[in-house]
């Protein structure tokens, strides 16, 4: 940008400092744990906004909202009593919902970024030609007038012949959507990592080949951003209000061409031929981008599932109709065993006898007594019969006053469960 330029974006930054600041849009599209969040997060941390709840656990909102403060970071204490309002769709499905949200007014005053994942790169074209897909669909749903539609072609490449010297090279814009577009990579600091491969050069050369070869075909700008290492997070937020609010750029400052991990290449600052010459061994051959860059299990870093919690009202209906639709069985009653005893003898377990112990003797006299309940009930009962009489001795037999009482075999409840079995004549 020349320094005329550069005065003439002052003067209209000026001019609609002094009419005062309304809040504008910011749309971002992205499959989820794209990093969308965290670079909101981040976006947050710049411009001293409180962080709002939108990643409540359990609970994924069809569409996220969130604001920023609008802070011109040359002059943060300057109060411009708005703000960005933040958009975030991760659905392809939930479009339609977009047209709610913007209208043809608002999208007027709406930037839009298309978040990647540098954790999955195999993915980028694909989600590249569907969320276009879904801006392409939401524009004709806004179903703005021909005039409306013109008005902001035209804004888009007047400023990208304003970047590029007062003209339009051949091969630039070949899709017009009429909105500031953004291409944004995060999650660059990955590529700082040495488990990428051998043929990694290879493929960082074939991804920013294909990526370039997109924005130059859909006017957007191309940035890759790094959360953990505050990679290019201001630059992001300062671009995105200078295409907003015309607050001026630096934009000679703040290109990268070189740093694929910090690469940031603004609108009008790339053209076909810039990309042939830099590429040009990929130019001259046929690519394809889902064979260039095949799906690879990275090592670490990986991404963990995000469990969803199943609302408690759901959990318990099915529930009810698995047990509706279950055989029925008849219910097994748990039947407690005790040998009656006079109350001044009973006497609680030894405290030197571990617990195990006691639940052993308790488990062992229930699954005596079940073993009634199935195969041959008359054979069991004679045996379970005998093997008690066996194991009775003298200690069984207890004083009471003068006279003693010998111990029933069973309690009571066994002996009704016994003559039901076997029932007298």
């Amino acid at each position: 940008m020349s320094k005329k330029e550069n005065v003439w974006n002052q003067l209209l930054f000026e001019k609609s400092r002094q009419g005062g600041f309304i809040n504008k849009n910011l749309l971002i599209l992205g499959r989820k744990c794209s990093g969308k969040r965290s670079l909101l997060d981040a976006l947050a941390d710049v411009t001293k906004t409180l962080k709002n709840a939108i990643r409540q656990k359990g609970i994924t909102p069809i569409v996220d909202y969130a604001y920023l403060n609008l802070i011109d970071l040359r002059d943060p204490d300057y109060n411009t009593n708005a703000r960005l309002n933040v958009y975030i769709l991760e659905e392809e499905g939930q479009k339609y919902l977009l047209p709610q949200i913007l209208n043809h007014k608002n999208i007027k005053n709406t930037f839009v970024v298309i978040a990647l994942d540098m954790q999955e790169p195999w993915t980028f074209m694909e989600d590249l030609d569907r969320w276009i897909s879904v801006l392409q669909d939401m524009m004709a749903d806004l179903r703005l007038s021909l005039n409306e539609l013109e008005e902001m072609k035209s804004n888009v490449m007047q400023y990208m012949s304003q970047m590029d010297g007062g003209q339009v090279h051949e091969g630039l814009l070949k899709t017009n959507l009429g909105i500031p577009l953004m291409v944004m990579v995060n999650k660059s600091d990955i590529l700082e990592r040495d488990d990428k491969g051998k043929d990694w050069d290879q493929k960082a050369e074939i991804i920013q080949f294909c990526l370039r070869q997109f924005c130059v075909n859909y006017g957007a700008t191309l940035l890759f951003t790094s959360v953990k290492q505050k990679t290019n997070i201001k630059v992001m937020y300062e671009y995105v209000l200078h295409r907003l609010y015309n607050m001026p750029f630096e934009t000679s400052q703040h290109k990268n061409l070189s740093d694929f991990e910090s690469l940031f290449i603004p609108l009008g600052q790339d053209d076909i031929n810039i990309i042939k010459s830099t590429f040009t061994k990929l130019a001259n051959s046929a690519i394809k981008y889902e064979e260039s860059v095949p799906v690879v299990q990275l090592k670490k870093n990986l991404v963990k599932e995000e469990l969803t919690v199943e609302d408690d009202q759901e959990f318990f209906t099915k529930l009810k109709e698995k047990s509706s639709q279950a055989p029925a069985t008849r219910p097994i009653l748990p039947i407690q065993r005790q040998v009656e005893q006079p109350a001044q003898q009973q006497q609680t377990p030894p405290a030197d006898q571990p617990l195990s112990a006691r639940g052993s003797q308790q488990s062992e006299q229930l699954r005596n007594f079940y073993k009634i309940l199935t195969g041959d009930p008359i054979q069991q009962a004679q045996q379970q019969l005998q093997e008690r009489m066996k194991q009775r001795t003298v200690t069984e037999i207890q004083p009471s006053g003068s006279a003693t009482k010998m111990t029933p075999l069973f309690n009571q409840q066994d002996q009704q469960r016994l003559q039901r079995i076997f029932p007298k004549k």
